[in-house]
């Protein structure tokens, strides 16, 4: 891909990748391995052809967000927050209805019961097969070798019916288990401090374990991940400083370069580079993840 493309022909391959970065991702490898660990440096001087050259493409994304799931499998009794609640870690998001989940153990229970009644028939039936196969065997002139095969193949069939009983007995008893840990998980909570930025599912609806209720994003400092073209991105470092403008809100915030990819990316032929915001308290609480910004190397 030619580096030049406009930005409004860049944007939809771009953005696909950022916005899909937007969990809970892998921090981008930084070109060296001693620059994570250093104090930060004063970054050297931009080439003027860099200078010359303009903006990049990127888009605010928060440092952590993650959807937040249900532990076990039941029907939503009540959901506590909506978009845009500011939470603290372990506050009560959501919470399933403990009735069903304890109707459930109690249906487990009583599978496990008929489980196990049925693992002991099928050991007694096994402990008959084999005595009358081991009468049979011992006294082999008195029985023909009709009543020889089908008494071996009675044991035979005995034995693979008390496996089956035995592993239906342990499904059953890892059920129970896991019903039993679900009587203690009914509330679904925050797994750390930020803001909520979508709601999945309402009371009444059913989840399991893996459903997604809501979208949790850190509260803390936000970022930015932009396409740098690799001619750039070979002249920035660590600590590099840069200006975003937030295309909607019209503002420039500063910021300094924190990773860069040790590769070109396959799709959009660009490296990815990670910024750190840097805006003042009035800008702070405008600032949303999702937002396009147009990055630009610092002139002076």
């Amino acid at each position: 891909m030619d580096r030049m493309l406009r930005p409004r022909l860049l944007l939809p391959l771009l953005l696909l990748p950022l916005l899909a970065s937007c969990g809970r991702h892998e921090p981008l490898e930084a070109p060296e391995a001693a620059a994570a660990s250093a104090p930060p440096l004063a970054a050297p001087a931009l080439s003027p052809a860099l200078q010359r050259r303009g903006g990049w493409l990127g888009v605010v994304l928060a440092t952590e967000s993650v959807d937040v799931t249900a532990d076990s499998q039941g029907r939503l009794a009540a959901v506590y927050v909506q978009i845009g609640d500011t939470v603290r870690q372990g506050d009560r998001l959501a919470s399933l209805d403990p009735r069903l989940v304890a109707q459930d153990l109690e249906m487990a229970r009583s599978g496990l019961q008929a489980s196990e009644a049925d693992a002991g028939r099928t050991r007694a039936e096994l402990s008959e097969a084999e005595a009358r196969w081991d009468r049979r065997r011992k006294n082999p002139e008195i029985f023909s070798k009709e009543d020889l095969s089908e008494a071996e193949l009675r044991v035979t069939t005995a034995r693979s019916a008390v496996e089956v009983a035995q592993a239906r007995v342990a499904e059953q008893r890892a059920r129970v288990r896991q019903l039993q840990t679900s009587v203690g998980q009914t509330d679904i909570r925050a797994p750390f401090a930020g803001r909520v930025a979508e709601r999945f599912a309402d009371p009444g609806a059913q989840v399991g374990p893996g459903t997604p209720v809501v979208k949790l994003i850190s509260g803390g400092d936000l970022q930015v991940r932009a396409a740098v073209p690799p001619d750039d991105a070979r002249q920035l470092t660590t600590g590099s400083r840069v200006i975003a403008r937030i295309r909607d809100l019209g503002l420039d915030v500063p910021g300094r370069v924190e990773r860069i990819a040790p590769a070109v990316d396959t799709a959009s032929q660009m490296v990815f580079v990670e910024i750190h915001l840097e805006p003042a308290p009035p800008v702070a609480g405008r600032l949303q993840a999702g937002l396009v910004v147009d990055v630009r190397p610092v002139t002076s």
